[in-house]
């Protein structure tokens, strides 16, 4: 028998994706296997507000620190180094007038500059913990060969992973192929073309639709039910309530990012 194309998986796999899909014979959804902070390994930004600790995450970092508290934790800031900026609230002290009691009020905010932990040079963190899952996800190697960095951390938020288009690295937060093969879409998908910033609602489907078809073809299963209420959110986003009309729209550029990341895996 001849061997299939590269083309003809995706075809095949997609195929079998839409109809159930279209059908709603959809397997039930498993939960994911989400990656847990270490006991006694806390940091500065773990007392940060989700928000911060989300820019943090989007610099491609997950532990930045202030210029001082790096120097307290015997390492320092690179020259030339650029800045992230979080958030610190701006408060106030006020007397209820009505209970007489003493309350703060936020009345704006002001930037405070961190600098990530790939910025620095020093000594070692005391025990900086490994993340790393004992099971690498199907296609690991693809990232290294897009020249992505991936790292795995502890949940920040409901932010299972996240790609850094300016720092070339995928963020993990959870250990299942899904999650990967999503990130490892948007990066393949921001070689075709630069992506936008933000959570892009075309970009959002065509990688959870890349990675679905990628499960298919990895045997992967139970995560399609997630995948449609996720493309189905997205589509929402556009104006639109026809998530089928919606994928069709992005199929041939899914069947780019999907051939190019097996392409690179067979390379």
């Amino acid at each position: 028998m001849a061997k299939k194309s590269k083309e003809e998986i995706f075809k095949e796999a997609s195929n079998k994706l839409l109809e159930m899909f279209q059908t709603g014979a959809i397997p039930q959804a498993v939960g994911f296997t989400l990656i847990r902070r270490q006991a006694g390994h806390l940091k500065p930004s773990d007392n940060w507000s989700i928000g911060n600790q989300v820019l943090m995450l989007a610099g491609g970092s997950f532990d930045a620190r202030g210029f001082k508290q790096w120097q307290e934790a015997g390492r320092h800031v690179k020259k030339g180094a650029a800045a992230i900026h979080i958030l610190a609230p701006l408060t106030k002290k006020i007397q209820d007038k009505t209970t007489q009691e003493e309350k703060t009020l936020i009345f704006g905010f002001r930037a405070i500059p961190v600098f990530r932990f790939e910025d620095t040079d020093g000594k070692p963190l005391p025990g900086q913990p490994d993340y790393t899952p004992d099971q690498l996800p199907p296609l690991y190697e693809v990232a290294a060969k897009l020249g992505i960095t991936v790292k795995f951390a502890p949940l920040i938020g409901n932010r299972l992973g996240s790609y850094s288009s300016r720092n070339k690295s995928i963020t993990l937060s959870a250990e299942d192929a899904a999650v990967y093969f999503h990130e490892l879409s948007h990066a393949m998908h921001d070689r075709m073309a630069p992506l936008k910033g933000g959570q892009d609602p075309l970009q959002e489907i065509v990688a959870e639709l890349s990675a679905s078809v990628l499960c298919e073809i990895q045997g992967i299963s139970g995560f399609q039910q997630q995948s449609y209420a996720y493309i189905k959110h997205y589509t929402a986003k556009m104006g639109h309530q026809d998530v089928l009309k919606a994928i069709m729209k992005v199929l041939s550029e899914v069947e780019q990012v999907v051939t190019g990341i097996l392409e690179l895996a067979a390379a």
